[in-house]
């Protein structure tokens, strides 16, 4: 599925297309040579191209997604015209025009290949318009097309993830598994469900980890993986020892190095912490050194020193370029940092330098969106800026201009077929009604906020259900965040504060 970068609640969000125009000859002639296939195919010509092809797919399932996309680069250099890797490389993309241009060029060829490709290019042009209701529509249809395809299962959980259909995810998972049961894809994608989706099951993805060791003993990803999983259950030593297994085996790895930055901070070894972060940023690629840097500011957060902090997420925004990001991704890492910024501003009550860091990225997002030139680009990003004015207005105590900014939201994604598409709307809502104690309306909208998935919003709908009086759900929420262990600035910001209220 597309690079989970874009998402609406990271640095990235998905932006517009057209609609892809199909043959309908073609697709009659095609459909007749692939029925009966177990798998979706290839079609080129050059074994070359559809090798190189593979293994980027490989690379793209265990979470090497710059390595994934230099492989569909050179599938696309042996043969222009392969559906396929440009397919491949838009899941791999680092920016938004990227990922358009990926898919636009699919579109070039679409006719000359099968049905079960056709449908790729289409489930991934749902993202650009935010329609993931038609998404999963179109990965049924894969999944029926080619029944014995594990690629197939995999895209249709993927898509039910996006959804919040969990059950559904982890059903797809163990399809693919009973089709390829060494399936790299199937394995990471059920295990990493587990992990981080409702509801959570440790053990389910500590049993899937073991498999992909199993499966994989030289990839260091598999104990980067297992890593994560013992972070999760809040044995930060066996997650460190993982982790240093992982960079043992690849001292290229950042991520994993990155990670050992993420468990020190939760330890309190601020300097350990950032040492690591800046030895992942100096293995990491240069696609990844930007997206990396922001937290080692969080480590002044974890701290407690905001302004630290903010000074030094400032300073990652204005430098992004110089750390050799590739042109087309500047921007995009740009609105991380200053996204991170003006959220830490927010929490600690400096509206003044979340209001300068929300213009300033406001005014990146719709440059990326000048950039793609659809739109449905100037659309849904600016659906999202007014997310982020929303909640300037909300903190600052602005009851009028947070429901206005969150009507605007309401009407551009008026056209969406997404049934989460209305979260940012009750999360500006929500947030607005918490801060003027109004906390059965706050609770009321910030449970229908993505609080599901992101631990900062589930921080807030715990203080909202303890001032209704629900004590005991209050107190759930708060330990999840408490135990969670993964690092955001939202989680850098509430950790502590969590663990406080649950009286550890």
């Amino acid at each position: 599925m597309l690079n989970r970068r874009l998402r609406i609640s990271d640095a990235f969000v998905a932006v517009a297309a057209v609609t892809l125009v199909l043959g309908v000859v073609a697709c009659a002639q095609q459909e007749e040579v692939v029925t009966g296939s177990a798998e979706i195919p290839y079609t080129t010509e050059s074994e070359t191209a559809r090798e190189l092809c593979m293994k980027g797919e490989y690379l793209s399932d265990i979470g090497r997604v710059v390595e994934a996309r230099e492989q569909f680069m050179a599938a696309v250099a042996e043969d222009p015209g392969f559906v396929r890797a440009h397919f491949g490389q838009s899941n791999a993309a680092q920016s938004y025009k990227e990922f358009q241009m990926c898919l636009d060029q699919a579109g070039e060829n679409i006719d000359a290949v099968s049905g079960g490709e056709r449908l790729l290019v289409e489930i991934n042009r749902t993202f650009l318009t935010n329609d993931t209701q038609r998404g999963v529509q179109l990965a049924s249809e894969l999944v029926h097309t080619y029944p014995d395809s594990a690629r197939a299962a995999i895209t249709l959980a993927g898509m039910q993830g996006a959804m919040n259909d969990n059950q559904g995810a982890r059903d797809s998972y163990s399809r693919a598994l009973e089709i390829d049961p060494q399936s790299a894809g199937a394995l990471y994608g059920i295990a990493s469900n587990y992990l981080f989706s409702e509801p959570r099951d440790f053990a389910k993805a500590e049993e899937y980890a073991q498999k992909v060791t199993v499966a994989y003993p030289n990839e260091a990803k598999a104990y980067e993986l297992t890593g994560d999983i013992m972070r999760a259950q809040n044995n930060l030593d066996a997650a460190l020892e993982a982790y240093n297994q992982a960079t043992a085996m690849d001292p290229s790895l950042a991520q994993a190095q990155h990670k050992k930055g993420h468990v020190n901070s939760f330890l309190g070894n601020f300097d350990d912490a950032r040492a690591a972060y800046d030895a992942a940023i100096e293995v990491a690629e240069p696609e990844n050194k930007a997206g990396f840097a922001p937290y080692r500011a969080f480590t002044y957060i974890h701290a407690g020193d905001i302004d630290t902090a903010l000074d030094e997420l400032d300073a990652v925004a204005e430098n992004v370029e110089a750390m050799g990001t590739p042109a087309d991704q500047v921007k995009g890492l740009q609105v991380f940092a200053l996204s991170s910024e003006a959220m830490a501003a927010l929490y600690s009550g400096r509206y003044d330098r979340a209001a300068s860091a929300i213009e300033r990225r406001n005014q990146l997002q719709m440059e990326i969106a000048e950039d793609v030139g659809t739109e449905d680009a100037r659309r849904l990003q600016e659906a999202d800026c007014e997310m982020w004015d929303g909640l300037l207005a909300a903190y600052s105590g602005d009851m009028d201009a947070a429901n206005e900014h969150a009507d605007k939201i309401a009407v551009l994604v008026e056209g969406e077929d997404n049934p989460r598409k209305m979260e940012p709307y009750h999360y500006v809502m929500g947030m607005a009604y918490l801060k003027q104690d109004n906390y059965e309306k706050a609770a009321e909208h910030l449970r229908q906020a993505d609080y599901k998935n992101l631990m900062y919003i589930r921080y807030h709908l715990a203080l909202a259900e303890e001032g209704v009086g629900n004590v005991e759900e209050a107190r759930a929420y708060f330990a999840d965040v408490a135990g969670y262990n993964f690092n955001s600035v939202g989680f850098a910001l509430l950790r502590e504060e969590a663990i406080e209220r649950t009286g550890g």
